[in-house]
């Protein structure tokens, strides 16, 4: 919902924000709420019970932009992330664990600086047919096996620059500090330390997105990388599409590179309704230890309003060799995992 000059007023002052509002800033507040029940069932482990932010993650945000002149803006964003199910805060307890960033924004662009998505989650996750909804079978690439992955969904301490669009074309370029450590050795000083390179393309019913990222795993100067590509094209009838990423681990710690692959569907079936199927893998296969899997998922989403959706959804995983992949349970390596949940998403 739009604020008001007085409600802006008292947004910022219950947010702690010093300052008065001035008479151009506009301030959103807004929401998201996704509960579901569900039950998994993994070898002889088994989960029973409400679980919270499966479409997308729940949330709480503000966010705002101040005309200053001459098309510049400022603008920021602070969103706490948050489990619905038992009120805690999420993100490891982080007052504004989603995003917290400020920034300026003009025809070249936006440049901004704090905690923020990483550039590969800006590719890859939204072209996951369900929509990257937390339990589909189609984010294997989120996972780590044998292998450690260069993927994360958000990194602190980054300034990212972000074009605008020239004929369908953007990018995202970001680079991160790290943890902030101290100290007289550079890997330690390094850990955290990283950079990333999206490239994005959209016209008509055509998208794509090709991305690098890189970071310091650990003290020891390990790293990860992770470099993919993805697309869609929406046939009207089904939207189709494909990911592809391939994850290096390099150093003391660690070794090895693992591919993973995405393939999916979105299917429209009424007004209201929308059929996803998403089938994922992880090839460890060439690497000591190797954690293989694949996995399908199907996804029913009814939308009663805007701003209000029912679903359903079945999530199967194979995990082959050493791999344990799941979601609320931990089963034994070779152990298959299936979830089954129906739930709600409000948006505010």
């Amino acid at each position: 919902m739009k604020l008001n000059k007085i409600a802006a007023i008292l947004a910022t002052t219950a947010l702690g924000l010093p300052g008065l509002v001035h008479a151009e800033t506009k301030v959103t507040i807004y929401g998201l709420i996704d509960l579901n029940l569900s039950y998994e069932k993994a070898g002889n482990q088994k989960y029973t019970g409400v679980a919270s932010s499966e479409l997308n993650g729940s949330r709480i945000g503000f966010k705002g932009t101040e005309d200053l002149g001459n098309g510049l803006k400022a603008l920021f964003v602070l969103e706490t992330g948050f489990d619905p199910d038992t009120g805690a805060t999420g993100q490891g307890g982080r007052q504004f664990g989603r995003q917290s960033f400020v920034g300026l924004e003009g025809s070249w662009g936006k440049v901004m600086l704090g905690r923020q998505y990483s550039p590969a989650f800006v590719a890859l996750d939204p072209f996951e047919a369900t929509g990257g909804a937390d339990r589909t079978a189609g984010l294997l690439h989120r996972k780590t096996g044998s292998v450690a992955r260069g993927y994360e969904t958000r990194f602190d301490n980054m300034i990212k620059y972000r074009s605008p669009s020239f004929g369908g074309f953007s990018a995202d370029v970001g680079y991160w500090t790290g943890a902030e450590n101290t100290g007289p050795d550079e890997d330690t000083r390094k850990q955290g330390r990283g950079y990333g390179i999206t490239g994005m393309y959209k016209n008509g019913p055509f998208a794509a997105a090709i991305t690098t990222q890189t970071y310091y795993t650990n003290s020891t100067g390990g790293q990860a990388s992770t470099h993919g590509i993805a697309g869609a094209y929406d046939f009207t009838v089904a939207k189709a599409y494909l990911l592809y990423s391939q994850d290096r681990e390099s150093g003391s710690q660690g070794t090895g590179k693992a591919r993973s692959y995405a393939l999916g569907a979105e299917i429209p079936v009424s007004a209201a309704g929308t059929v996803a199927i998403s089938y994922g893998a992880r090839d460890e296969s060439n690497e000591a230890g190797a954690e293989d899997a694949s996995g399908w998922s199907l996804y029913y989403m009814h939308n009663l309003s805007k701003r209000t959706t029912l679903y359903t959804a079945f999530s199967h995983i194979s995990n082959k060799g050493n791999a344990n992949y799941a979601w609320n349970t931990t089963p034994a390596a070779g152990d298959d995992p299936s979830v089954v949940m129906a739930g709600i998403r409000h948006r505010f």
